[in-house]
């Protein structure tokens, strides 16, 4: 009894030291798209390694004066500066293609430009690569780099399709070559957004992309594209198939909001009614455009009159 007694507390202990080395995982900056979160994970981490590990403590060795500076920050309540940063960096030892790789997730994370989030985007992707160059992350957002991946995704479910790189290539509309119809279907397959069932390409749903920075920047790639190849259609089809209107509304700044609901309400009715349409036998493309035509800044207007 007193044996079985010791063995279920040695038991016990193991198991805690166990769960105890599994928590104290360091966690890795190169899976990060969100530098506060990152920060927020690393502090826990060296808590939990050692008990009088601090936000203060970390404000003290960066050689700032603000004790909650760093909670701030990591709250979302303060940006940093690139010196700040770098301070931060060294405080927490982050090190090498680390600390570049840091850096240029604040400047990703800070800037509001769509053009600078773009940049800063792929120098993640490339630092990734130098640090593991078997890391994958980047296909999945390969998807949206190319305007005929996601056609290709609903081609392979026409009753006609053929599995064939040749075949593909030359229905798409524009024509795509050979090679890169065989590189969407590899990418696709490797992603799992298309799998063979009972010989056949069938398409699945699947989300890739999690992280909202990234795929904002990515949809941006995909819906330039997108609309270059409506602009197209204009000339490319006859009218009976395609439709392309437009209208120029002048509405009230509340209005803007009610608008964007009611094309999202009509998008998911298109969703719903192409979900339940079982002799699907064509791959179309919607766009939805809504956009400003004058600055949405009334103040400046007004200073501009003013002067």
């Amino acid at each position: 009894m007193v044996l079985d007694l010791i063995w279920l507390i040695f038991f016990d202990y193991t198991l805690d030291m166990e769960e105890k080395h599994l928590e104290l995982v360091m966690p890795n900056i190169f899976e990060y798209y969100d530098y506060r979160q990152y920060l927020r994970d690393l502090v826990t981490y060296e808590r939990k390694r050692c008990p009088v590990f601090s936000n203060r403590y970390i404000v003290q060795k960066a050689g700032l004066k603000s004790p909650t500076a760093l909670k701030h920050v990591i709250d979302g309540r303060r940006n940093m500066s690139l010196e700040t940063a770098n301070r931060f960096a060294t405080a927490l030892k982050i090190e090498g293609i680390k600390r570049h790789y840091f850096l240029t997730l604040v400047l990703f994370n800070q800037t509001s430009s769509i053009g600078e989030r773009e940049k800063y985007l792929n120098e993640l992707f490339e630092l990734k690569k130098a640090d593991d160059p078997s890391r994958l992350d980047e296909e999945c957002y390969e998807v949206l780099s190319k305007w005929y991946n996601l056609a290709i995704r609903e081609i392979v479910e026409l009753p006609d399709y053929k599995n064939s790189a040749k075949w593909i290539a030359r229905v798409l509309t524009p024509q795509i070559t050979i090679q890169e119809a065989a590189s969407a279907l590899d990418l696709l397959k490797k992603l799992g957004l298309i799998k063979k069932v009972d010989g056949h390409l069938r398409s699945v749903d699947k989300i890739l992309i999690s992280d909202e920075r990234v795929r904002s920047v990515k949809a941006v790639e995909f819906h330039r594209q997108m609309i270059k190849l409506g602009a197209e259609a204009l000339t490319r089809f006859e009218s009976c198939e395609r439709e392309i209107s437009g209208t120029t509304i002048r509405i009230a700044s509340k209005d803007v909001e009610n608008i964007k609901l009611l094309l999202k309400e009509f998008r998911r009715k298109i969703l719903n009614l192409a979900a339940n349409s079982p002799l699907a036998d064509q791959v179309y493309q919607l766009n939805f455009q809504f956009f400003p035509l004058a600055t949405t800044d009334r103040k400046g207007r007004l200073s501009d009159e003013q002067e």
